[in-house]
């Protein structure tokens, strides 16, 4: 009898998706958002796409390509998880690279005002994955700009960072008791990235967005960007910030560690 039940809210809850026009706005047939929150979504997609054909200008990425599942209920999740994905995620959501497919649990009893901040952090995977093809995208670079993204309001009027002053206090912590090898992990490899967040605090996404919210910063626009693009499909992060940013990956690592001191 419970394994009825289990199979009849997943079958109920595989209907529940959103799609989005080539113009970037939103259809919700099942009213699975309030106002706000579909207003929101529209405008982070429309941001973060903006963003990231400024880094890849020669292509156009169309979120339509994306299917855009949400899930209210957990267990309908967990279940969908187990049918369509390798791994089984328990945060409140994953981007699969290889169904395209961003999917979001809306469980507000389980993940508690993490809906929208987990729909613009999956939103950042998705299109950059989608801009970036098939190229390496170093794992510190994706994670981060996620967790940048995630902090951001949104609204058709106006767009603004908020500083994620969790992960910043996360960072000046490893930076006062000298745990950061900075060289070492820009070559992070995403199984080690996931592996040591896991058990050291987000250990990784900490520095990740930590980096790329002291680039972001910068005055010089153009050569953060020229940072960005070079990134997309480089062997080494230390080869592009030798190359593009002022006094290379050495100064580079001076600056950061002073701006967080």
């Amino acid at each position: 009898m419970k394994q009825s039940i289990l199979l009849f809210i997943f079958s109920v809850f595989l209907n529940f998706g959103l799609v989005f026009g080539q113009d970037n706005k939103l259809n919700d047939p099942e009213n699975l958002l309030t106002r706000q929150e579909k207003a929101a979504i529209e405008a982070a997609v429309n941001y973060i796409s903006d963003f990231y054909s400024r880094i890849f200008t020669d292509k156009t990425v169309y979120f339509s390509d994306i299917k855009f599942t949400i899930i209210p209920n957990y267990i309908a999740y967990m279940l969908y998880q187990a049918e369509n994905s390798n791994t089984v995620y328990q945060s409140a959501g994953y981007y699969s690279h290889s169904k395209r497919e961003l999917v979001v649990c809306n469980d507000k009893d389980k993940f508690k005002n993490t809906f929208l901040n987990t729909c613009f952090h999956e939103l950042s995977h998705a299109l950059l994955h989608q801009y970036a093809d098939e190229k390496n995208i170093p794992a510190w670079f994706n994670e981060g700009l996620a967790v940048y993204f995630a902090k951001m309001t949104y609204s058709s009027r106006r767009v603004r960072h908020q500083k994620d002053t969790h992960q910043i206090a996360r960072l000046k912590t490893l930076i006062e008791l000298r745990e950061i090898n900075l060289a070492e992990f820009v070559d992070w490899d995403y199984h080690r990235f996931s592996t040591e967040s896991f058990t050291q605090e987000s250990y990784g996404y900490a520095i990740g967005y930590g980096m790329v919210y002291f680039l972001m910063k910068q005055k010089n626009e153009a050569q953060v960007f020229e940072i960005f693009r070079n990134l997309i499909g480089a062997e080494s992060t230390i080869d592009v910030f030798d190359s593009y940013y002022e006094g290379g990956f050495a100064q580079f690592e001076k600056d950061f560690m002073a701006y967080f001191s």
